[in-house]
């Protein structure tokens, strides 16, 4: 009897290690996925930018009209996400400024008319401070 008394709490003790081993692979299963999403929504969001940030810096007025016309289509393309809708303005935004919200602007075709072929200018972006993504583009002539 004294014998299947210990067998017993040997069991007992080795399905408790059973059940802390299984409870601590699952916690590092949660806290693996939450990092692999966070690497994943920064290169969703570099992706996302890539289209965009070759245009970036001092371009001609022909690259900056082809950056309009993109972003017009993106837009477009997007109309049912308000969120991944990209503004044209006239500032000028340092790498780490963030635009949380749209304003109306002109047609795409009036800023269009406004960009001189001969001309230069400096395109710069703002960027959502949650997603990363891009939200407002800066056209400053030099």
């Amino acid at each position: 009897m004294e014998n299947a008394s210990k067998a017993l709490i040997i069991a007992g003790a080795i399905l408790l290690a059973i059940l802390i081993i299984g409870l601590g692979m699952f916690i590092y299963n949660q806290a693996a996925g939450t990092m692999n999403e966070a690497n994943l929504n920064s290169e969703q969001a570099r992706s996302y930018n890539e289209e965009f940030l070759q245009y970036q810096g001092t371009k001609s007025g022909t690259q900056v009209r082809t950056l309009i016309q993109n972003i017009q289509g993106h837009n477009r393309a997007n109309t049912d996400d308000f969120s991944l809708q990209i503004q044209i303005t006239n500032d000028e935004y340092e790498a780490t400024d963030t635009v949380a919200a749209l304003t109306a602007a002109a047609t795409y075709d009036d800023i269009i008319n406004q960009i001189n072929a001969g001309n230069t200018y400096t395109v710069t972006f703002a960027y959502d401070a949650n997603s990363g993504y891009i939200t407002s583009c800066g056209i400053v002539q030099k």
